[in-house]
């Protein structure tokens, strides 16, 4: 498909994306156009954070200076579930939480993991949710150390929430992370760094600024000015 003759345009969602379609096809760069997944502002803003996150933390049962790390997205092994698991233990500290949102046929044996690590009453397993904000809300700090992601909107979400955003070094969000000033990036499997970041993170995300921050860098993404990208590619062609 990449090397067809009629070929005339390829949208990628990251920089990495596009980079590995290079690597991987005979295909011209300038047939290569990067345009980031669009979030909605309004929906995901921080005063939804702060109308929601009294009543989705006590739900949780978390207490006010417990830390809480929300990975939200299914296909858990992918998405760097266990690797965060092991870093929540490796961390050692009893006021850090992790709130798993998302499917898995494998959930069960996350749960095992959590459980054999001692972590049975800080890692909840949420399931599916057609409403995350609550959880957003709720969050300090969202966390994705994935294998392997193109670009998840859950990412974006996060940030337009006001949450800075631990993820990997092969997700496509690291593009727009900037370590220390929105958010940090890990490397996939890399339990004992991720610890480290959680520990960081603890420190550093007491104060607003980052938050800020966050919100300032999901601006840049809102879905109409993605959208006016794809027209205008589409318009060119």
């Amino acid at each position: 498909m990449f090397e067809h003759a009629r070929l005339r345009a390829v949208i990628c969602n990251s920089n990495m994306v596009r980079d590995e379609i290079r690597r991987g096809f005979r295909i011209a760069p300038e047939k290569l156009h990067v345009i980031y997944n669009g979030v909605d502002l309004e929906q995901f803003h921080p005063r939804e954070r702060e109308r929601l996150r009294g009543a989705a933390r006590a739900e949780l049962g978390c207490q006010p200076r417990d830390t809480v790390f929300l990975h939200v997205g299914s296909g858990f092994a992918r998405k760097g579930l266990g690797a965060a698991i092991d870093a929540l233990a490796a961390a050692a500290n009893e006021a850090h939480w992790l709130v798993v949102v998302g499917r898995d046929r494998d959930v069960n044996k996350f749960r095992r993991q959590a459980s054999a690590a001692g972590l049975a009453r800080r890692v909840r397993f949420v399931g599916g949710q057609e409403d995350v904000r609550p959880l957003y809300a709720a969050a300090d700090c969202f966390i994705l150390p994935s294998r392997y992601d193109p670009f998840p909107n859950t990412a974006l979400e996060a940030l337009a929430m006001g949450l800075p955003a631990i993820v990997s070094a092969r997700c496509g969000a690291a593009e727009v992370i900037e370590p220390g000033v929105n958010g940090w990036i890990c490397q996939p499997d890399d339990a004992q760094g991720l610890a480290r970041l959680l520990r960081t993170a603890d420190d550093a995300i007491r104060g607003e600024r980052m938050g800020r921050a966050a919100r300032a860098t999901a601006e840049r993404f809102g879905i109409d000015a993605m959208a006016q990208e794809l027209a205008q590619l589409y318009a060119s062609l």
